[in-house]
């Protein structure tokens, strides 16, 4: 009976020692670089720029597509993914937010935002092409930004019960500071440009949140009139709407823990 219980410690004391080394090896993950995310198990926001990097560009072990960053964010500090490509100006809200984390600028092609209306609407994206224009010009688009720094800006006027009817908006409201919750609405500066369209418009903004990769469907099917929702100009998008003229330069950076930091 000893000899059992003795063989039996020394098989449970074994395992431990391997579940250690194998917690171990999971934990030791190093990142600096593009080419170190080769088998990397990458956590990207499904539909996104960074879905595709992370798909066709890296030579990833997996790609974990979560529908909100946040959830990302949760299964990287869980230690469920090695590493998350996106938005640059996100990913700087999120690591503030979060101080076990940091972001990496490894390289990857500049893009531009832009604002999406259905194809041959030339009406509305011109009206959209003059907005971002005089907030570009009278400063209000760089006030904005700086109002919506840390997540700590608040809704515009939607101009509700405006004459010329309603304007809806797609957005995915995890994507700050382009658009977050603030007090239980829809805030950003996404939703600051899409407010002064409204109102240029005479119509009342109404907003719709959903998931980023049905955006364009819906604006093709009707459901939305225009998507607002720091949305990267690229070729295959434009396939299927119109893209406004950029109003930001973004890129896509690589959220990692700091222990992972070489």
């Amino acid at each position: 009976m000893k000899t059992i219980r003795k063989a039996a410690a020394m098989l449970l004391a074994l395992g431990l020692l391997l579940g250690l080394a194998a917690c171990s090896s999971a934990e030791t993950v190093f990142i600096s670089s593009q080419a170190d995310l080769a088998g990397k198990v990458i956590g990207v926001q499904l539909g996104t720029t960074g879905d595709t990097i992370a798909s066709d560009d890296v030579a990833a072990k997996t790609v974990e597509r979560y529908t909100r960053y946040v959830d990302a964010i949760t299964a990287l500090k869980q230690k469920k993914i090695d590493c998350i490509v996106m938005d640059r100006d996100t990913a700087i809200e999120m690591v503030n937010a979060n101080t076990e984390l940091t972001h990496l600028d490894v390289g990857f092609e500049p893009e531009q935002y832009a604002i999406a209306v259905q194809k041959g609407d030339t009406d509305l994206l011109a009206t959209v092409n003059t907005v971002i224009k005089a907030m570009k010009a009278d400063g209000s688009l760089e006030a904005s930004f700086a109002a919506h720094e840390g997540s700590k800006g608040s809704a515009p006027d939607l101009n509700a019960g405006a004459a010329g009817g309603i304007l809806k908006m797609g957005t995915e409201s995890g994507f700050a500071p382009y658009e977050y919750i603030a007090d239980g609405k829809v805030a950003g500066v996404d939703i600051d440009i899409m407010a002064r369209i409204a109102k240029e418009l005479n119509m009342e903004l109404q907003i719709e949140d959903m998931p980023f990769d049905s955006l364009i469907t819906a604006l093709s099917s009707g459901k939305i009139d225009v998507i607002a929702a720091g949305m990267t100009i690229d070729d295959e998008r434009k396939v299927n709407v119109d893209f406004s003229d950029p109003y930001v330069d973004a890129s896509q950076v690589v959220v990692i823990r700091k222990t992972s930091k070489k």
